[in-house]
C-alpha cells in the first residue's frame, strides 16, 4: 500500500460518484497520499441528428447549452473540492474513458477511484461503460464502486 502516493477521483456528479468520493477520501486519509478530483466533459453527448442542424438557431442554442454545462461542471468541482479540504481539481474535455486514462498516465497517478452504474447486457453493449474502459486501459490500479443493490 505504500506504493499508492497519488489518487485520482473521477466524478460525474452522480450519487454513485458521491459514494466513490467517500472511498477516495478514506484512502487519502488512511494512506496519507495526494488526492485530485477530475471531471470529464464529453461534448459528443450533445450531438444531434443531422436534421436538427437545419433548424434556425439550433447552433446558437447548442453552443449556449454546452457553455452553461461546462460552467456548471466547473462550479460543481469547486464545491466538491471545498468539502474535501480543497483538493486540486481538473476539468477535462473529451471522450471520458480515454481522457481519464491519459490524464492519470501523464500525471503518474497510482490509483483511480470512480463509480460505475453497472450497466449490463444490451445497455452496456449500446452505451459502453466508462468504468470498464478505464479498468481495461489505465496504467494504474482502478477501484470501482458499485451502486447499492435495491
Amino acid at each position: 500500500m505504500e506504493d499508492i502516493r497519488k489518487i485520482l477521483f473521477a466524478t460525474d456528479f452522480s450519487a454513485i460518484s458521491a459514494k466513490a468520493q467517500d472511498y477516495a477520501l478514506f484512502l487519502r486519509d488512511k494512506l496519507g497520499c495526494e488526492l485530485e478530483i477530475v471531471h470529464v466533459f464529453d461534448p459528443d453527448t450533445f450531438n444531434m441528428p443531422t436534421p436538427y442542424y437545419f433548424m434556425p438557431g439550433v447552433e446558437t442554442w447548442l453552443d449556449d447549452h454546452i457553455t452553461t454545462m461546462k460552467k456548471k461542471g466547473r462550479e460543481a468541482l469547486d464545491e466538491i473540492s471545498a468539502t474535501t479540504g480543497d483538493c486540486p481539481t481538473t476539468f477535462l474535455e473529451g471522450k471520458t474513458g480515454s481522457a481519464l486514462c491519459e490524464f492519470a498516465n501523464e500525471h503518474k497517478f497510482d490509483m483511480i477511484v470512480m463509480g460505475t452504474h453497472g450497466h449490463t447486457g444490451f445497455n452496456r453493449l449500446i452505451l459502453g461503460s466508462v468504468a470498464e474502459y478505464v479498468v481495461r486501459h489505465a496504467h494504474c490500479s482502478v477501484l470501482t464502486i458499485k451502486p447499492n443493490e435495491t
